[in-house]
């Protein structure tokens, strides 16, 4: 009669476990996820809307892209090689990538380091990723965090690597609207966009300083605690 004692057992075990799990499941547990109050932290969203600037419609920006959906791996490579290659890549993800607007082809990917990039896992990080990109031949622009960019300046840089790497059929980066910190408003004119980041109206100001002396702008009216731009069309 032992076998029976055993069977009573193990169906008490099975017993416990089948509600463990149900414990951990029913309505009563707090769901194990919750959403993210936005895609970009504040220093990206800013940058994303220089970026906008700098390039204008020649190239479409996509935003926290996986580095397994922007590299794969070479042909050839198997067994153990295949798997380290692939698990270096798995976790990591790129800012932004720019993609020509009619087949969607990867130009180049962009970076914005923060002081968080000073320490050394991140600089580690940093440097593995750039020789990834230069392996693959994807040029990869590594912009610092800033208060204010220049959207000319920016789109200077990516058009540099982007000639580097002889993508020389791709357009020209035309956006190049340099917003100066110190821009006074000007009338009133088009309907006012609302900043996407503070959601008022912005006003329409007009580059004091640099190449874009005398060009308008949309600007948000909350700066210089926020530096959203748009260009005016």
């Amino acid at each position: 009669m032992a076998w029976v004692g055993a069977l009573l057992a193990l169906i008490v075990l099975f017993a416990l476990v089948v509600a463990k799990q149900r414990r951990g499941t029913g309505a009563g547990t707090p769901p194990p996820y919750a959403k993210q109050p936005a895609l970009f932290s504040p220093a990206e969203r800013s940058f994303l809307g220089v970026l906008d600037l700098a390039v204008g419609k020649d190239f479409r920006i996509f935003g926290k892209v996986r580095l397994a959906d922007v590299l794969t791996m070479q042909r050839g490579l198997r067994g153990e090689a295949y798997r380290a290659a692939k698990n270096r890549i798995i976790a990591k993800h790129v800012d932004f990538v720019l993609c020509r607007p009619d087949d969607l082809t990867m130009v180049c990917a962009i970076e914005l380091n923060d002081k968080s990039h000073q320490r050394k896992q991140r600089r580690e990080r940093d440097e593995f990723l750039a020789e990834a990109c230069r392996g693959a031949g994807l040029p990869l622009v590594m912009f610092d965090a800033q208060h204010a960019y220049s959207a000319s300046d920016v789109a200077a840089r990516i058009a540099t690597a982007i000639t580097r790497k002889g993508e020389t059929d791709n357009p020209p980066i035309k956006g190049m609207v340099q917003v100066s910190p110190y821009a006074a408003e000007v009338g009133e004119g088009a309907k006012a966009p609302i900043c996407p980041r503070c959601s008022t109206e912005m006003v329409k100001r007009v580059a004091k300083g640099g190449e874009n002396v005398g060009k308008e702008f949309w600007g948000c009216p909350n700066f210089p605690n926020c530096r959203e731009v748009q260009a005016v069309f």
